[in-house]
């Protein structure tokens, strides 16, 4: 069953969102699992929503324990993050 992970991010800055956002464009094409869809919807100057779906729960698992490594490396960006996941609807 598909399973669905959905971060609310706040950073500090429009410019730190910025700069988070380039580094996440270089970094997760090599290290995140494959995902069905990933969307990121910039929601005010310094947030964004990031949706992604993958094939079952245990990969869903895997991405948080990878991203949340890369997430340390850019606390000095971030104000916020709340995470909301769990199975797709269909």
């Amino acid at each position: 069953m598909a399973y669905a992970r959905v971060l609310n991010m706040e950073f500090k800055s429009g410019e730190d969102l910025e700069i988070f956002m380039g580094k996440w464009k270089n970094w997760f094409p090599e290290n995140m699992p494959a995902a069905l869809s990933r969307t990121i919807c910039r929601t005010a100057e310094n947030a964004f929503l990031l949706m992604a779906t993958y094939e079952n729960e245990v990969t869903a698992t895997q991405a948080k324990e990878k991203v949340e490594q890369f997430f340390k490396t850019q606390a000095n960006h971030i104000h916020d993050i709340i995470d909301f996941h769990g199975p797709v609807m269909e």
